[in-house]
Parts: C-alpha cells; structure tokens; sequence
C-alpha cells in the first residue's frame, strides 16, 4: 500500500504555533509524510508581536511545485492555510494545477471578528473563493463565512442564521465545508454542510481567544483524511483534539499567543488509533 503524502503550503512563522510550525508536527506524527511549501517566513505570526520580520517567498512556490512534479512526486492532499495576497492565491492555484489528483483542503485564513487581518484586500479574498470553490472542503471561521457568503457578520447566530450562511455558500459554489468558532446564545458549535446537508456539532466553550486553534483543527482533520477515515470520523477526531488542546492551553494564562499542542500529540495517537478501530459516538444535530 502507497504510503500518503500530503502537500501544506502556508506561511511559517518561527514562534507562535501557528500556520506550518503547527501543520508539519501534527500531520506527520499521524503517520502521515509532509511536505511544506512556504510562502513567507516570519520570525513570529502577526497577532500580538510588533517589530516582526518578514521575508516573501511567493516567487519560489511555483518553481519548487515545478520541481517536485519533475522527482514525479504525487500528493494526495493539498493543504492551504495562511496566503496573504492575491498574487500569493493566484501562485497556489497554478500549484494545484500541477497536482490535479491532489484533494485540496482550503483554510480561507483572512479574517476575525468580522473584520480582514491587517493588509487583506478584496481581491484576496475573491481569490480564496476561487480555491474554496474548487476545494474538496474547506474551513472558514464565522467571520470568514459571512465574506465569502456576502453576510453581515453577527457574533451571536442562531439555527436559522446559520442555515443561511451555509445555503449562501452552496450557492457561491462551496460545496462541502466547517464553519468553525460559531457561538450561539447556548454555547459553541461547527457547522458542516455536505451539499445540501447541514450538521451542527456541538463544541466546549472555554472563555479565551486561543490563536492558533484554526490551524490545530485544520492540521489534525488534515492528517485523519490521509489516514484514511471518513469525513465524519475525520471531524469527530479534529474536535476532540482541539477542545482537548484547548482546554489544557487555558490553564496557562502567560501562553496567550498559541496552542500548547505538543503536550496533547500522546493524545492525539490514541484517537487516532481508537478511530482506526471503530466508529465514534456520533455528537451531531441534524436538521
């Protein structure tokens, strides 16, 4: 049996657990071999951290995607986080041109609270579309989901509201998609929608903003597709895993700037082990 290779391009930001400090680790001690494709190096991530530094290296992403296609190198998932520009997107796009086989993972990384991270333009975002678009699934957060879907974003949603995010991007051509980070007024929860099918899974809130818990998330959903489970097991394993990460990162109040993942990797073998082996509890609410 082939083993699965998986192909992340994102930013790599040396301090801060974010973007490919937290994809690399996590997909490959899933057994899974990774291969990252940097479009920046920054020496932290953007959130909290003045004076950082940034190099961009969009113009080596398409000539290294050519050089790998020329080893005959295959990927099975093509994972996007962090992009940053339109010219960035437009260079993933002719990479994933490459790899047409490659099932594409979109983590529309551009926006919080409503509002686009400093130095995200319109153009980008339409960009992001276009990758979401022809993604097998993508992960926006709520505020991400209200761009891409042209919806006045609330930080409150109930049932119906969030019905209408996902039916909106249906509409725009997201066909498979989670919605993460959506609060309601009884708690938190994901929304994933398949088509025309839309499941609300209920989620831990732990008070706090924990930068880096997109990426978590993303990475480890990442490393179960490749491991072969099914999209429901793949979820039912992301969020487990998050939460637990989470939880244990809210007890240290001086480690504000990223997930303490490292310490939970034990526990994300054995729920991949235990995933490998039988079905978990369905947490779902179907409507």
């Amino acid at each position: 049996m082939k083993d699965k290779k998986v192909l992340t391009i994102q930013d790599y930001s040396s301090f801060g657990q974010c973007s490919l400090s937290v994809a690399l680790p996590i997909i490959s001690a899933m057994g899974i071999e990774t291969v990252s494709l940097p479009i920046a190096l920054l020496s932290t991530h953007t959130s909290g951290f003045e004076g950082y530094t940034h190099v961009d290296l969009k113009d080596n992403v398409v000539p290294a995607a050519k050089h790998f296609k020329s080893l005959e190198l295959d990927f099975d998932f093509i994972y996007l986080g962090y992009l940053g520009s339109s010219s960035t997107a437009k260079a993933v796009e002719e990479v994933c041109d490459l790899f047409p086989d490659a099932q594409l993972i979109v983590d529309p990384a551009m926006a919080e609270d409503g509002k686009f991270y400093d130095g995200i333009t319109k153009d980008f975002a339409q960009s992001v579309a276009s990758l979401c678009q022809k993604s097998y699934i993508a992960l926006p957060n709520l505020s991400e989901a209200c761009l891409l879907s042209d919806i006045t974003y609330e930080p409150i949603q109930t049932k119906d509201s969030i019905l209408k995010i996902c039916q909106r991007l249906v509409g725009n051509g997201i066909k498979r998609f989670v919605i993460t980070g959506i609060r309601t007024k009884t708690g938190m929860c994901l929304a994933y929608c398949d088509g025309n099918k839309v499941d609300l899974i209920d989620t831990k809130a732990v008070e706090g903003n924990f930068l880096g818990s997109g990426d978590v998330f993303a990475s480890t959903l990442t490393g179960a597709l490749a491991n072969d489970l099914d999209l429901p097991k793949s979820l039912d394993l992301a969020v487990k895993y998050t939460q637990k990460t989470v939880e244990l990162t809210s007890q240290d109040k001086s480690h504000w700037y990223g997930l303490k993942f490292e310490k939970t990797i034990p526990y994300l073998i054995e729920l991949l082990n235990i995933a490998k082996k039988c079905h978990p509890e369905s947490n779902q609410r179907i409507y």
